[in-house]
């Protein structure tokens, strides 16, 4: 079979998800898709009914976007370009973008399993209802390009369901997909390229069986962890990290016996007690525009994963934090547990006290600095990150501008190890002060774009943002408002548990407008011939463009983190 049909017909199942039309509430007849599914399934993602996702999404600011009448003039040309595309998408599936726009009326799955045994098998299911004859035209499509590849076409009864499986001729080995199955049944079209991943779905077609990723222990934790107020989420995401590992490293063994080596030291590393990743999301909820909960279920921390240990505590911007940063994030982070980690896990493999030795060998060096007791041990865990208003480069190219802002216990003691390292390295180093602080600046060759360091306000700084690095320098009544002080950070805030791991807040009307504007200058030819001299000007956008909070809390089972877009 032609690669290219093969690809355009996968694509187009894949594609579905994104559309939407009227709503029927054809999922209110059928289980829900992870009671389709075995419970080993390796990555699982479904929209429960893709019209009312897409009514709530009209209602959101995004979705409001698009009915700007400003921006009118852009999206009908925009429209155009469609409409010169549907015709070829005509002449390859079957039928037009308003057939396919249609043709969701529910409930829309991808998943990917082991079925068979070393075998990685995607599964598609979706729920058309109504619209059988959009979906007889897309399968005539497509069995028509499979007979002039001479694929080897059979029809197998499976629960009672005639599944149709096409066997691909194809010269190279190395290509993965060696099928198409697919049946359909109570208005779903159920896609594979393995039929036993099909049998596996047709075995829990009446939703009673207890081995369904329903059941597993990962997958109900999670989903409860991150369900939402209204109870059922619109949209639900999990994965196996390590069982997608696990099949992987099975699957190259192969070809590549000596890859079985690594499986072996996966649980060395604790690779093995990253179980599974997922969540929620949902749109129109309650004060939320949009609502997104995920969660990392870790059994029993160790090895690398002992790096990322982040204590909850009270968080909350220094008032040296601009409230016109773009963005801002705020993490705590155990430094001296994850280098016990890191230490661990080193010592395990080359030797008792072999990490200290190293290190006190890099001390005996250079500026004399010993990276634990001169630097490490300094560290409070405190991280800030900030990002400011993007800037031209000389050829015209956005740069961020960026600071990042480490915590310390001693300044005084810091200050001498950067003068000392400063000093050691041989770069081509300037210094100066300002108020009353050091500043070390190295030049970027090739450019007008210069990192500072200094430590100021408790903080070692490095940042190419000269500007908010002396605001910071300035002293609290030099500065300019502060995000902690700003109305729209507060009201996202009281929202935030009163201890968290991390926090963030986003402004994106601040991160996008200059690339808003290169766009809006844009030669045609560089966009597929669009005008995006008739986009309106930025100001017109921005209103649309609310901020975004987000959050993270430990968790006995791992952590769950939780970003959120409040109405206006």
């Amino acid at each position: 079979m032609k690669r290219s049909r093969l690809r355009s017909f996968v694509l187009f199942v894949c594609a579905i998800q994104l559309f939407a039309g009227a709503r029927t509430n054809w999922a209110d007849d059928h289980a829900a898709a992870e009671k389709l599914l075995p419970k080993e399934t390796l990555a699982f993602f479904s929209i429960a009914d893709i019209p009312e996702l897409n009514q709530k999404w009209a209602k959101t600011s995004g979705g409001q976007l698009f009915q700007e009448p400003q921006l009118k003039p852009f999206l009908d040309d925009l429209t155009k370009k469609c409409n010169e595309i549907s015709k070829s998408m005509e002449d390859e599936i079957g039928v037009t973008i308003n057939e396919l726009i249609a043709l969701p009326q529910g409930e829309f799955t991808a998943a990917v399993l082991e079925k068979p045994e070393r075998q990685l098998a995607l599964v598609l299911m979706l729920e058309y209802g109504d619209n059988q004859e959009t979906v007889d035209k897309l399968l005539k499509k497509m069995e028509e390009a499979l007979e002039k590849s001479e694929a080897e076409h059979s029809v197998e009864e499976i629960e009672g369901v005639k599944v149709h499986v096409y066997t691909l001729k194809n010269d190279d080995d190395d290509f993965p997909i060696k099928s198409l199955v697919y049946f359909l049944d109570e208005s779903y079209l159920v896609f594979s390229n393995e039929l036993e991943a099909v049998k596996a779905v047709l075995e829990r077609w009446e939703g009673n069986s207890d081995d369904t990723l329903a059941e597993n222990e990962q997958f109900k934790y999670i989903l409860g962890q991150c369900k939402p107020e209204s109870g059922e989420p619109q949209v639900k995401v999990f994965i196996s990290p390590y069982g997608l590992i696990q099949t992987g490293i099975a699957m190259a063994q192969s070809s590549i016996q000596q890859i079985g080596i690594v499986a072996g030291f996966l649980p060395m590393l604790g690779i093995d007690g990253l179980k599974g990743y997922g969540g929620t999301m949902t749109f129109d909820e309650g004060e939320y525009e949009g609502i997104g909960s995920f969660f990392v279920y870790v059994d029993s921390p160790k090895g690398l994963m002992g790096i990322f240990n982040f204590p909850a505590t009270q968080l909350a911007p220094p008032k040296w934090v601009p409230a016109t940063a773009g963005s801002y994030a705020l993490m705590n982070w155990n430094v001296l547990g994850a280098y016990s980690s890191i230490e661990t896990l080193v010592d395990t493999f080359q030797g008792r006290g072999a990490t200290a030795r190293f290190l006190d060998t890099l001390a005996d060096q250079g500026p004399m600095i010993h990276p634990k007791k001169d630097i490490i041990d300094h560290l409070d865990g405190k991280i800030h990150f900030l990002q400011g208003t993007p800037k031209p480069s000389d050829d015209g190219a956005p740069i961020p501008q960026i600071l990042l802002a480490l915590g310390l216990k001693d300044a005084a003691k810091m200050k001498k190890t950067l003068s000392a390292a400063t000093k050691a390295s041989g770069a081509p180093i300037e210094t100066r002060e300002f108020n009353g602080e050091t500043v070390y600046e190295v030049a970027q060759p090739g450019s007008d774009q210069t990192v500072s360091f200094a430590v100021t306000e408790g903080q070692l700084v490095v940042t190419n943002d000269t500007a908010t690095l002396e605001s910071m320098m300035r002293g609290q009544s030099g500065r300019a408002a502060a995000l902690v002080d700003s109305t729209e950070y507060k009201r996202h805030a009281k929202l935030f548990p009163s201890k968290v791991s991390m926090l963030s807040f986003q402004r994106a009307d601040v991160q996008l407008k200059l690339y808003y504007d290169m766009l809006k200058n844009a030669d045609p030819e560089q966009i597929g011939g669009l005008d995006a001299s008739k986009l309106p000007p930025f100001e017109v956008i921005a209103k649309y463009l609310l901020p975004n909070a987000s959050y993270l809390v430990p968790d006995k089972k791992g952590a769950k983190s939780v970003s959120f877009t409040l109405k206006p």
